[in-house]
């Protein structure tokens, strides 16, 4: 049967709730530039305001998927949710999916055992991301029964910049702090934090990093202002400009 919800719905015992200033309440009305298309029983979308939506898609197929997003301050755009049965999705607070292209899939699931992704807060997801917590298809080896490619939980730490053209696969573990350098693909779990991955598969190439989502220019300028006083200048500029007034006092110029 189809569900009395703002969004186009199939079957029993399926929520949207919303969250603004940390009180839940059933979804009344549409959210600009979001689709949410459930297709299952006792799915549960909660999201939490201020979030903006441009162009975004979340689709469940199946039962008991949770879908979890903590506000943010950017708008999430063009990002596809393809969810299956016991599917559940956590992202975090302030984490952003501000470029374009983005493909989520959390599927293939035994009944009754979950997988999931999880986001923490403060990450950054570039252009042209692939996150899959399954193959998609079955793997056997010669002679055997079951598949042995399981689907497995793909977990993300807060503070996680993820470049573009990216590819995280089931199983990745992305610690906090972590650079992923333009085009990897990420297939296996990483412990250290402050590292910047790269390459296919994915290797450590650096250590002992840390990195801010301000461009470089603009983050230059900033650290110049707070060494002079909210002066743009540079410390080299500064004493220039310092010398040539005592020179022309000097010499009453």
């Amino acid at each position: 049967m189809f569900n009395f919800l703002p969004y186009k719905t199939y079957g029993s015992n399926n929520k949207i709730i919303i969250v603004k200033n940390g009180k839940k309440q059933e979804l009344k009305h549409k959210i600009r530039g979001l689709t949410i298309d459930i297709a299952g029983n006792n799915n549960y979308v909660e999201i939490e305001f201020p979030t903006a939506f441009e162009k975004t898609l979340i689709k469940m197929r199946g039962n008991e998927i949770k879908f979890i997003m903590k506000k943010t301050s950017s708008i999430m755009k063009d990002v596809f949710f393809d969810l299956e049965n016991y599917a559940e999705v956590y992202i975090g607070e302030d984490s952003r999916f501000n470029t374009k292209n983005t493909w989520i899939c959390v599927n293939n699931n035994i009944t009754g055992q979950p997988h999931k992704l999880v986001i923490g807060k403060n990450a950054q997801m570039g252009a042209n991301l692939l996150i899959r917590t399954a193959d998609g298809h079955s793997l056997f080896n010669d002679g055997e029964e079951l598949p042995y490619n399981e689907p497995q939980d793909v977990i993300i730490g807060d503070d996680v910049w993820v470049a573009t053209n990216c590819t995280i696969l089931k199983g990745a573990v992305i610690p906090s702090n972590t650079v992923v350098g333009a085009s990897s693909v990420v297939t296996k779990k990483f412990t250290e934090e402050g590292t910047i991955l790269a390459g296919n598969p994915a290797k450590v190439i650096r250590k002992n990093i840390s990195w801010k989502r301000k461009p470089y220019g603009p983050y230059i300028d900033m650290i110049n202002r707070e060494k002079n006083g909210g002066n743009t200048q540079s410390e080299k500029q500064v004493l220039i400009k310092k010398l040539k007034r005592k020179i022309k006092k000097a010499f009453n110029i």
